[in-house]
């Protein structure tokens, strides 16, 4: 069904743009669609180029916009996606595209996310406290619900703590926007005029040495009381989590492949994920890191 999709989109500008945009108004009901979506506009801009890309995204927003003003009544919605998402995934594809790199793009797609903490450094007096007058009304209704078992003190400790997180979570979930986005439109392409070489290229993955050594730093310095006073760099570490978590997803493949195990092995690895995604995620990252220098691949191989 989903290489289907790929195929009618590569059909033409018009049955890309349709795609994406009934995609992105799926996602209204079922949010993992934009993913999708942000990944046709991927997969058009790698197979005919920039500049039908930015085409086919053009088209996607006009095609989404008409959709949202007969549905929602309200045409702001389309230029928030194209903002949050089309546009950063079309951005990063021409960092793939013209260095031929999956490693470069994922880093740019990190990159991205890094701006949003900076962005928000810059521009606010104090992130968290921003999010903690954005997030109140959302807390303050849930405290009224009657399953709500947290004391006012309790509730008021929940609410700081989670508005010290939120920075570094948004741009986390950035990257993971684009990183996806750039992964489903590369398998596509791949399904569609290349098998196999999407597989090598993602088992291949590498993020380098001087990354992984920051990473851990930071990963450190976050079990310190130091962190405390260090947030610029605390909401940086939920990016670069994402980053070698995708790396170390991309050892878990490499391994499977090498020692030829059953894919129920990976399929485990995926519903761990869903199930207990921060403890995961950790672990992941913590593999990715720790690829730079033991190389599991290559001893998988052996």
């Amino acid at each position: 069904m989903l290489r289907g999709i790929a195929d009618f989109a590569m059909k033409g500008r018009w049955q890309a743009a349709f795609a994406a945009a009934l995609l992105s108004v799926g996602a209204m009901l079922l949010p993992p669609l934009n993913y999708l979506a942000s990944g046709l506009i991927v997969l058009a801009t790698l197979r005919v180029g920039p500049k039908e890309g930015l085409r086919v995204m053009v088209a996607t927003f006009v095609v989404f916009a008409v959709a949202a003003i007969l549905l929602l009544g309200q045409a702001w919605v389309g230029l928030a996606l194209l903002m949050t998402s089309w546009l950063p995934a079309y951005l990063v594809t021409l960092v793939l595209g013209y260095s031929r790199s999956l490693d470069r793009a994922l880093l740019a797609a990190g990159g991205a996310g890094i701006l949003v903490v900076l962005s928000a450094h810059l521009f606010l007096p104090s992130p968290a406290l921003w999010w903690q007058g954005v997030l109140t009304p959302f807390v303050q209704l849930l405290s009224e619900q009657s399953g709500w078992q947290l004391s006012p003190a309790d509730t008021q400790n929940f609410l700081l703590q989670l508005s010290t997180l939120m920075t570094g979570v948004m741009a986390a979930a950035v990257s993971i926007n684009i990183i996806l986005a750039i992964l489903i439109g590369r398998a596509w392409q791949a399904a569609l005029y290349n098998q196999g070489a999407f597989g090598n290229e993602f088992t291949q993955i590498t993020l380098g040495k001087t990354l992984a050594l920051v990473t851990a730093i930071l990963m450190g310095l976050s079990l310190t009381p130091i962190a405390g006073s260090l947030t610029m760099l605390a909401d940086c570490l939920p990016v670069l989590l994402v980053l070698f978590a995708i790396q170390g997803i991309a050892v878990a493949h490499a391994i499977v492949r090498a020692k030829q195990k059953a894919v129920a092995w990976l399929v485990v690895m995926y519903v761990l994920m869903v199930l207990m995604l921060p403890q995961m995620l950790i672990l992941m990252a913590s593999l990715g890191v720790l690829e730079q220098w033991f190389n599991f691949r290559k001893r998988a191989m052996a």
